[in-house]
């Protein structure tokens, strides 16, 4: 049943329908976009299968589920419903307020169907090889893209090769890999997992996404923050101080300058000084998400269904026809459209899934489980970066991955004995 999870989420990882290379090499698994395509009931297949499984998995014996955690998934669901319906009666239209909520509703779905069928460390280890195989068939078609038709839009502002979301499957692979290489001892391991992250990290640089050099220097501190003491902390240790010389050289030398090898640092100057056009955009766009928050209700905000304020029209993007309704800042579109309750009641599964997380990893005296929960906490960052810069919560993506983060913290911590009994009176030190 894991496998079967897995599979249908590489799927739709896979699914490159939209990708920017679709045009100049066609869309190999282009096919797959019948999976998110509404049925006649408005209903995508992939959901209507997750459902399946979900009632398929419920037999057999299976550790209980954390409460407060599942307990933060139904208020999710139930606060997005209550935003849904007080939007539409306040003005709102039901096929905006559909597009904005559908994925929020799939989420709470796809964590409740992974946490049934996957029961043991073991299955979301089967879950992190369905996602790095997705990950690799996108790097490669990045690199393919380079050598043919793209190569002269590497460092451009605003372009790209794959999508924006690819950011997500190749900074969390990068971690998965990470944290295999400390946890092996074999070389050829470690050499194929060094491979693939020179894979990831080269697609990440030809696509040309700034964020997700911070997505990833973000979720390789949560990896080195969790990690527990012990001889592999002492390893990373090491190696990061003989790294360190080498990093400080390259900062040193690549700050400010234009050349491609320095995109990196190109990418946190832009994000923290730089005002290039994309960020000033940005700009324009979070004053009119917080312009909506203070207009409307501060519990409620507009409620979904209903368009955010726009308060200059130099950066218009009214081409797409939901711009006004799918902002780039989800955080902010989540205050702006739901307010206080609406915003409360969807954000609280995230600290309680990161606190879950890395309760396993820390506490959790087998060692995959241990990793199934640093990998559970680091991504949950990653995808809130791109929760407030780029679209996440209506990017499949981005929140099927917070999705698995969610099932890891319902079923792990049960699993593992690090919630539900006394385990601060039995538990062994975590390191090795």
């Amino acid at each position: 049943m894991a496998n079967l999870v897995g599979f249908l989420l590489f799927l739709v990882f896979a699914d490159d329908f939209d990708c920017a290379y679709a045009a100049h090499l066609g869309a190999p698994l282009g096919w797959l976009n019948f999976l998110v395509e509404p049925t006649a009931i408005k209903v995508r297949p992939f959901d209507l299968i997750m459902l399946v499984v979900l009632f398929a998995a419920q037999g057999g014996k299976k550790p209980g589920a954390a409460v407060p955690m599942r307990n933060a998934l139904y208020l999710a669901l139930g606060t997005t419903v209550v935003s849904m319906l007080y939007g539409l009666i306040h003005g709102g239209e039901f096929r905006f307020a559909s597009w904005q909520t559908y994925l929020i509703l799939s989420t709470i779905l796809v964590a409740f169907t992974v946490s049934a069928a996957c029961r043991t460390p073991a299955h979301f280890n089967l879950l992190a090889k369905w996602l790095i195989a997705a990950a690799s068939y996108r790097a490669v078609m990045c690199w393919i893209s380079y050598f043919t038709w793209a190569k002269g839009l590497m460092g451009l502002s605003g372009a790209f090769m794959t999508t924006h979301v690819d950011t997500i499957l190749w900074v969390v692979s990068i971690l998965i890999l990470i944290v295999d290489m400390i946890s092996r001892r074999a070389v050829m391991a470690r050499f194929r997992d060094a491979s693939l992250i020179l894979l990831y990290l080269g697609a990440i640089q030809l696509n040309s996404r700034r964020l997700a050099w911070v997505s990833l220097a973000m979720g390789v501190i949560v990896l080195y923050t969790l990690y527990p003491k012990g001889v592999l902390k002492r390893r990373i240790n090491r190696a990061a101080i003989a790294l360190a010389p080498l990093i400080l050289v390259y900062v040193i030398v690549g700050w400010g300058r234009p050349q491609k090898i320095f995109l990196p640092l190109q990418s946190f100057s832009s994000v923290s000084t730089q005002e290039d056009s994309s960020t000033l955009a940005r700009n324009a766009e979070n004053l009119g998400l917080i312009a909506t928050a203070s207009y409307n209700s501060t519990v409620f905000g507009t409620g979904w269904g209903r368009p955010y304020v726009c308060l200059t029209k130099k950066y218009d993007i009214s081409g797409f026809e939901l711009w006004q309704y799918i902002p780039h800042n989800s955080i902010l579109g989540l205050l702006a459209f739901t307010g206080v309750f609406g915003f409360i009641g969807f954000w609280l599964a995230l600290p309680t899934s990161v606190f879950f997380n890395a309760r396993v990893a820390r506490l959790a005296q087998d060692p995959r489980a241990r990793n199934v929960g640093l990998i559970g906490a680091a991504q949950l960052i990653v995808c809130c970066n791109q929760l407030y810069g780029d679209m996440g919560i209506f990017s499949a993506p981005c929140m099927y991955v917070i999705a698995v983060s969610f099932a890891a913290a319902l079923r792990l911590p049960v699993a593992t004995g690090v919630w539900g009994v006394p385990v601060m009176a039995t538990a062994k030190p975590a390191g090795p």
